[in-house]
């Protein structure tokens, strides 16, 4: 690869990790409610695998009850030089870390930065793999040449958003969904792919006064159940459990994926999906927006799905104040 290649294809979602300091709350959540195995539980935090990599999601002992990082595999080492090349065009300071540090994150090393909103996005090429029999009680997880699912992330700069992606990672547009009240359109979510799956990245914006009704960096993460059982008993399991379902099963139009949301310990919200379609290049039509975020379901339980909460409006107000980073 030279400075002009695309990694498009050679890059997808790794890892996620989260601050918190709830992690009998986290263990039991991301166990007993949507399936996953504990792979490691220290007073630093814990560790938990989908498949055959050592670590997918990962809980750091942290007051900020917040996504702190994400890692994105790139196939090689060539691939992830197109990506550095990429930041030190544009002046990115980018730390590299190895050993003890990089092995807590389930890779043999890693190079991070700070992305949008103040996320770590931590580059690798070679997972920490294990072969040990997976205690779940899913019976397992789309992820593969897709990565482990996908982001959602609420931006008060659309475009510059955007345009992170596509410079970064060579993202393209998949389609866009145009949510309206009162006959005016006021949400605008733009879907980016990286790869097969249909999108790794979805940025969502208001129109007019551009505010961010969440506290957290991310709005939701996304894991695809490998059956609708898997799917359903989750969903059962988060009830019994006392997890608020922040939308009930429902079907998306644009990547045709069944889903529920649940929210996590830390306030952020994790969507597990099934049946999500991967896009063929070849067809795959460009400049499409449907006009709806569900073709049927996921209701927002006690209130109606266009009504914000308390707490969604403080945090639009909030939003205000500050000044939301980007890189470039």
């Amino acid at each position: 690869m030279n400075a002009d290649s695309t990694v498009f294809g050679a890059v997808r979602l790794g890892y996620l990790v989260v601050g918190s300091r709830r992690l009998d709350e986290w263990k039991r959540f991301a166990t007993q409610a949507m399936g996953l195995h504990l792979a490691d539980e220290s007073q630093d935090g814990l560790a938990f695998r989908m498949d055959a990599h050592a670590r997918r999601l990962i809980i750091d002992h942290d007051a900020s009850e917040d996504v702190l990082a994400v890692g994105w595999q790139l196939d090689d080492e060539a691939a992830l030089a197109v990506v550095l090349g990429r930041l030190d065009a544009r002046g990115v300071s980018v730390e590299c870390i190895e050993g003890e540090r990089a092995a807590r994150r389930g890779v043999t090393s890693l190079h991070r930065f700070t992305g949008p909103k103040g996320l770590l996005i931590e580059l690798f090429t070679t997972p920490l793999m294990d072969s040990s029999p997976l205690d779940m009680l899913c019976s397992g997880f789309v992820t593969g040449a897709g990565g482990m699912g996908h982001l959602s992330v609420m931006s008060r700069d659309r475009e510059r958003s955007i345009r992170f992606w596509r410079e970064l990672f060579d993202a393209r547009v998949s389609d866009t969904i145009e949510m309206a009240r009162g006959g005016r359109t006021v949400l605008d979510v733009t879907f980016l792919r990286v790869n097969e799956r249909h999108h790794s990245v979805a940025i969502a914006a208001t129109r007019g006064v551009s505010i961010d009704m969440f506290r957290t960096r991310i709005q939701h993460v996304n894991i695809e159940a490998a059956t609708v059982d898997d799917l359903s008993f989750a969903c059962e399991r988060c009830v019994q459990l006392g997890y608020r379902l922040t939308r009930g099963i429902g079907r998306h139009p644009n990547d045709k994926e069944l889903s529920f949301y649940v929210q996590t310990p830390s306030g952020f919200e994790m969507e597990m999906g099934w049946d999500a379609l991967t896009v063929e290049e070849a067809g795959w039509p460009e400049g499409v927006t449907y006009p709806n975020m569900s073709t049927w379901g996921h209701d927002i339980p006690g209130r109606f799905s266009s009504e914000l909460g308390f707490g969604e409006i403080v945090n639009a107000l909030r939003s205000l104040t500050r000044t939301e980073y980007l890189p470039w």
